[in-house]
């Protein structure tokens, strides 16, 4: 891709604009891509083109992720802040379009598997590229083959070697989103050599751990344990496997028990394809308006943790997440490979000094169960004035960022080498409207994507990014709302529910037993400015109401527009609401509909009309709720 910048002097205006032009052809050619008539030779090669095409599209992000460290190196001032806010377009851009590669690599996957299954040369030549190229949306796709047919479909059921395939290709790709499938399927199996190579393939792919002691119970319990494999291959018998199975049977059950007993054992923690250590920062790519608050935007990330490893109570060992949630009045831990289901996209970030991630390792570790008070001030002094002092048992008053830098200055190393840019709020009526909310940006700010740029951070692992549509639409609202807070002036419209709990907010300055309990029904802590707070939420709770309204409602259309005809047998199936819902959805969008039921729109077309409508109606409705002119309200 020439619009792709080489060197960081590259990147500028006209590079970034140009990367947009280029990703929009991509995405043009790529949806045109497919076979003709019943050609089954031709779909693995159109397959091929795609895998071909996404891996360009990752070599070039991966050399833009390369450039991260030298725009240190600029001269500083106005022109290297804008080269820094183009690379941060430049990347989210492909993000974004490997994202979408990956999503439409999967429509046409899910399509050659239907078309090539009377085809069994070229759906084994199919699986075969997978396998040699590591597709890892493929293995998603193809993970069906694990499971037989209903007996009653007429289908012939998988052989030994069709699953074996299978198992070798999400072997392969090492995708820890496919251990539930994984679990299902050496529960279910009747082949012990296969319940075997799936319990193997459960270990290479990362063993989910035990729950925390004590967790809550609103975290999702793993899709399979240690203790439940040892039971699994312990009812093996082995006078159905060959000798050589039989010596890996004991061997694998041995690991298993070890997990079992004591957890993780080493320095590392293999999950999908990371291999984890702890003192690595985590950082998360989620939908957000706080992104493009500062000079450093559009962020990449939002959110933050910090991986530390914890002895339970229960002498199990595990590799915890520990981080500063806005809501919440204590430090919490989670277990890692749990906290990563909550997040489409990330990064892991690792200092090159072992010894710096030891201590940072142990801060985390130290800070567990601590009390917290996320700061609206989001003050780095605060953070700045515990450098050096003991965190076991002390007050966290610090925002998401300043949670890395917390644990950052606990070690030997320079805040420089963690944060070499520090930021200021954007421009325009930024500080003003956060002003409004009760919130501010101090001074010496930092943000979660200023991490990207440090020299002595390596990227140790990311999650391969997957476009959603319906993310889109709640992104592009919260991006409206982020550009309307810059460029224009918030009116505060609470309802009557809001209202009332800011002047009860207001009240418990002066009554600590109120204080006490508005904060414990809100789950912040009571230290906080509770009055900011509820300013804070009257906003940006309607906030997210209209952005996830919207994400729903453009999941319920597609869904309705695609649903079939609905004539009496369909509507067996359906309650009376849903169906009052989908005729609902087909009148409000009469002639997308007609368009989709006479084959005359394809499903590209239909998802990016339904895109547009729903983000131009949660754009209008933020704009008449928040940034109309007072004389208009």
């Amino acid at each position: 891709m020439a619009s792709v910048p080489k060197t960081a002097a590259d990147v500028s205006d006209r590079q970034t604009q140009n990367l947009t032009l280029a990703a929009e052809e991509f995405e043009t050619w790529a949806a045109q891509q497919w076979w003709t008539g019943d050609d089954a030779d031709a779909i693995p090669e159109t397959v091929r083109r795609l895998v071909d095409l996404k891996s360009q599209v990752d070599r070039a992000l991966d050399a833009t992720l390369e450039l991260r460290t030298r725009f240190a190196e600029l001269p500083p001032g106005d022109t290297r802040r804008a080269t820094l806010c183009n690379y941060l377009k430049t990347t989210s851009e492909l993000i974004d379009l490997s994202g979408w590669m990956r999503y439409r690599l999967r429509d046409v996957i899910e399509s050659a598997a239907y078309y090539l299954d009377p085809h069994p040369k070229q759906l084994n030549d199919l699986l075969d590229l997978l396998i040699e190229r590591r597709v890892s949306i493929g293995a998603v796709v193809m993970s069906f083959m694990l499971f037989d047919p209903p007996a009653d479909s007429g289908a012939d059921p998988f052989t030994s070697q069709e699953k074996y395939k299978a198992l070798q290709l999400i072997t392969e790709t090492r995708g820890a989103n496919l251990l539930p499938v994984l679990a299902k399927f050496v529960r279910e199996e009747k082949d012990p050599a296969l319940v075997l190579i799936g319990a193997a393939a459960i270990r290479i792919v990362g063993v989910p751990q035990k729950p925390r002691p004590g967790a809550d119970a609103g975290v999702p319990a793993p899709p399979i344990t240690a203790e439940e494999l040892c039971k699994i291959l312990e009812g093996i018998d082995e006078q159905r496997l060959s000798r050589n199975l039989v010596d890996y049977r004991m061997k694998l059950l041995a690991w298993f028990k070890q997990r079992a007993e004591q957890g993780v054992v080493g320095d590392s923690l293999r999950w999908g394809r990371l291999e984890l250590q702890a003192g690595d920062w985590l950082l998360m790519r989620n939908p957000s308006p706080y992104n493009q608050f500062t000079d450093l935007s559009p962020g990449l990330f939002t959110h933050v943790g910090v991986v530390a490893i914890e002895q339970g109570s229960d002498g199990i060992r595990r590799f915890v997440v520990v981080d500063l949630p806005e809501r919440g009045a204590h430090i919490p831990a989670t277990n890692l490979d749990t906290y990563l289901t909550r997040t489409l996209h990330y990064f892991f970030m690792r200092h090159d000094d072992p010894v710096v991630r030891g201590q940072m390792g142990q801060a985390a570790l130290d800070m567990i169960g601590n009390e917290a008070q996320f700061d609206l001030a989001f003050d780095t002094s605060r953070v700045l004035a515990m450098k050096d002092k003991p965190l076991k048992g002390a007050l966290i008053h610090t925002y998401c960022a300043g949670f890395l830098l917390l644990c950052a200055q606990q070690t030997s190393a320079l805040r420089d080498e963690f944060f070499p840019f520090s930021e200021s709020p954007a421009e325009g009526r930024t500080l003003d409207n956060l002003g409004l909310l009760g919130l501010s940006i101090g001074e010496d700010f930092i943000s979660p994507t200023g991490a990207v740029f440090s020299p002595r951070l390596e990227i140790a692992g990311r999650r391969e990014p997957m476009y959603d549509p319906a993310r889109e639409v709640q992104e592009a609202i919260y991006d409206h709302f982020a550009r309307c807070m810059i460029q224009k002036t918030l009116t505060r419209s609470p309802d009557a529910r809001q209202a009332l709990l800011e002047k009860v907010a207001a009240l418990s300055k002066d009554t600590p037993w109120l204080a006490r309990a508005l904060a414990r029904a809100n789950d912040v802590s009571e230290r906080m400015d509770l009055e900011a707070a509820a300013r804070t939420a009257a906003v940006v709770d309607t906030l997210d109401e209209i952005a996830e309204g919207h994400l729903t409602a453009f999941v319920e259309a597609r869904a309705a527009i695609t649903a079939g005809p609905m004539d009496a047998e369909t509507r067996e199936h359906y309650t009376p609401d849903a169906i009052q819902r989908i005729e609902s959805y087909r009148k409000l969008h009469a002639q997308l509909y007609q368009q989709w039921a006479a084959s005359q729109l394809s499903a590209r077309e239909l998802r990016m009309e339904l895109v547009k409508f729903y983000v131009e109606r949660g754009q209008r409705q933020l704009d008449e709720r928040f940034f109309q002119p007072r004389s208009e309200q």
